[in-house]
């Protein structure tokens, strides 16, 4: 297998094995009270044309859902995995137009980044970081020649390993959970 080929695989396994992470995550968040609800992933908005599958525009934030805060408050978080450096111009216009909408109202508008750093090194330890910061907060930084933040920069809002919710620390409200779901049930023929 070429080079080429091993990045691009490596590549496609690590963000799958991010989005389950970002997953048990919000399971965890809806077994403690936090969210209302199933937290739902959002999928750009595409087309099929010739064949191809062709992404017309960014939907909103990755992630949406309802926090169980009393208030019913928006979350918006938008996911990224990169190695190096994270470039602003990354999250898309409409994404961060929706992030800061949910920040204004209220909401808890959330920047979710996993850093990878060695390509041999799916998951080793010290090679993996995930870390979660409020939108508003985000200390973007002009290196070059573009706005962007770096694993350092987002050092005190490192996910800790153990950590089984990265949504607690901006959540101390928590609601009652919801009951099981019923297991969806046939009609007998």
């Amino acid at each position: 297998m070429s080079d080429r080929r091993r990045a691009g695989r490596f590549s496609r396994e690590s963000g799958e094995e991010f989005e389950r992470w970002i997953e048990r995550h919000h399971r965890e968040a809806l077994r403690l009270g936090i969210v209302a609800g199933e937290v739902e992933h959002n999928v750009p908005h595409t087309r099929m044309v010739y064949g191809q599958l062709i992404y017309e525009r960014s939907g909103l934030a990755d992630y949406t859902g309802i926090l169980f805060n009393g208030h019913g408050s928006h979350l918006a978080v938008e996911a990224k995995k990169r190695r190096g450096d994270l470039l602003k111009s990354e999250v898309k216009i409409r994404q961060a137009d929706h992030l800061d909408a949910v920040s204004r109202a209220g909401g808890l508008a959330l920047l979710l980044v996993r850093f990878v750093e060695g390509m041999d090194h799916p998951r080793a330890d010290g090679f993996v970081t995930e870390h979660a910061v409020r939108w508003t907060e985000v200390p973007w930084r002009i290196r070059k020649s573009a706005e962007s933040v770096a694993a350092e920069d987002l050092a005190p809002w490192r996910v800790s390993p153990e950590s089984a919710c990265y949504l607690e620390p901006f959540c101390p409200v928590r609601g009652v959970p919801p009951p099981d779901l019923p297991t969806r049930r046939y009609p007998r023929e």
